[in-house]
């Protein structure tokens, strides 16, 4: 196996710089700086919504969209499902409920 070498051989460690209170203050205010200088306002998002729609408009275009026979059957099956699920859930709490109660009698 080759050894692993010491890539630091003669060269001095680089140790980070703390970042000192006015560094940091200068960098925040330079930010706020750009944030206020970029335009803003109701206009720019409308503009932005505008641009969004437009773009979901087209991708929505790309879409293969089910056969309507396809959707009825798969949006039926899904109600089903539902309400079978909705009734098992409502008989579990119903009977947790009750065992519950009796627990609390018992105690």
């Amino acid at each position: 196996m080759a050894e692993a070498r010491d890539s630091s051989k003669g060269q001095k460690p680089t140790v980070a710089k703390p970042v000192s209170d006015k560094a940091a203050a200068a960098k925040a205010a330079r930010a706020a700086k750009e944030k206020d200088s970029q335009p803003g306002g109701p206009a720019v998002w409308l503009g932005q919504a505008v641009q969004f729609l437009r773009e979901v408009k087209t991708e929505l275009k790309k879409v293969t969209w089910p056969p309507r026979k396809q959707a009825i059957s798969s949006t039926g099956v899904v109600v089903v499902l539902v309400i079978l699920a909705s009734v098992f859930l409502a008989l579990v709490d119903y009977s947790l409920g009750h065992l519950v109660r009796a627990i609390i009698r018992l105690g």
